[in-house]
């Protein structure tokens, strides 16, 4: 549908030991030969699209001509992603937040709204082309120790990458290796800069070149992050991390880029089951082609133009949500696009914009940073 950059190669093949030598053997006879000729770099593009919260199940009090099993049943798996798919598709790594649990379990908990579906909804991911998911945040444990557990097994049978809590996962694309985790921090007692260091140098110690986290903390509905989602996600891009995915808020928040490195402080709603009509349907996907040379990740200029989001909305419909995440075109998406710029416009730290002319793709590509 469009040009994501798909994985680019010069030189020896990753993992090749005779391309290797060869290349050595080459540049050392070049270097002999007076020719001065440098070897061609191994150049690997990458490209990771983020996703806010997905809560594919309902409620046990929620309407049940209009929750999502209702649409489940007469729609089936394919439904809910189809109209984000030639974007999620077409990357490399899509990376959502699994609100919810995949469970029988009756071990319901005290508290306003416990999320549930069957274990068959993981196909809704798999269908949408959705690889990894987090599964850090308040509704992971709805239906106690077994709901999260049970979660967990329905997500690894599906074969999607789950992660969160003491949790992390690799995920190998074309050679190179990303490491995912994730954080639950909602509680001014907690510690979640602990875990998070322990989590990115487990990662590193594994030999990960890319490291995404998620992390599920700040206010809802607030489109202003708290000073401890900023001080987080700072410490988070200081231990290792090289891309922030926030949720939560329910709404979107501002984009910063700190250390060439973009945080995304609220991606709001996406597939989004735990509210029929909710009054902001605003949301996006955010995508980032990552640039490595010989392994390495590139952060010069070049390489952070490549970002992008997708102005969308939770719903293909207006008037209520069918739990369909669109992209939005025309004067609808150019209005998301100009509310996250103004979002971002109010970070105490380096606003990160994007352009409000939405390309032929639907994307809006962000804008060069001012020097």
């Amino acid at each position: 549908m469009f040009g994501i950059a798909q994985c680019a190669r010069a030189g020896a093949q990753a993992g090749d030991g005779a391309g290797d030598t060869h290349a050595a053997e080459q540049t050392a006879d070049d270097a002999a030969s007076g020719d001065g000729a440098a070897a061609p770099a191994e150049r690997v593009e990458l490209t990771v699209t983020a996703l806010g919260d997905c809560t594919l199940g309902t409620d046990a009090d929620f309407d049940v001509s209009t929750n999502f099993t209702s649409v489940y049943k007469k729609q089936g798996s394919a439904y809910f992603f189809k109209n984000v798919l030639p974007y999620t598709g077409a990357d490399q790594l899509t990376v959502g937040n699994c609100e919810g649990t995949f469970t029988t379990s009756t071990d319901i908990q005290e508290k306003s709204f416990n999320f549930k579906g069957p274990k068959e909804y993981t196909q809704i991911f798999t269908d949408g082309s959705v690889e990894a998911v987090s599964v850090a945040n308040n509704h992971s444990h709805d239906f106690g120790t077994q709901g999260y557990t049970d979660t967990i097994d329905a997500l690894d049978a599906a074969g999607i990458a789950n992660f969160g809590f003491d949790r992390t996962s690799t995920y190998d694309v074309d050679g190179i290796k990303v490491g995912l985790f994730g954080i639950r921090d909602l509680s001014a007692d907690t510690d979640a800069q602990s875990p998070m260091t322990t989590a990115v140098q487990k990662l590193r110690e594994e030999g990960c070149q890319l490291v995404v986290g998620n992390f599920h903390w700040g206010v809802e509905g607030n489109h202003t992050p708290e000073s401890s989602q900023v001080d987080l996600a700072h410490a988070a891009i200081d231990a290792g991390c090289d891309l922030v995915i926030g949720g939560h808020p329910h709404v979107l928040q501002g984009v910063e880029r700190y250390k060439d490195r973009y945080i995304l402080y609220s991606m709001g709603n996406f597939c989004f089951g735990g509210n029929a009509n909710p009054k902001d349907k605003n949301t996006m996907m955010f995508q980032q082609t990552f640039v490595f040379e010989n392994g390495s990740l590139v952060t010069d200029a070049d390489a952070l133009s490549k970002a992008w989001v997708v102005p969308c909305s939770v719903s293909s419909v207006t008037s209520r949500n069918n739990y369909q995440p669109t992209p939005l075109t025309g004067d609808a998406g150019e209005a998301v696009v100009k509310k996250l710029n103004g979002y971002s416009g109010k970070l105490s730290g380096d606003a990160v914009t994007f352009g409000t002319q939405l390309g032929d793709d639907g994307r809006a590509a962000v804008e060069a940073e001012e020097s």
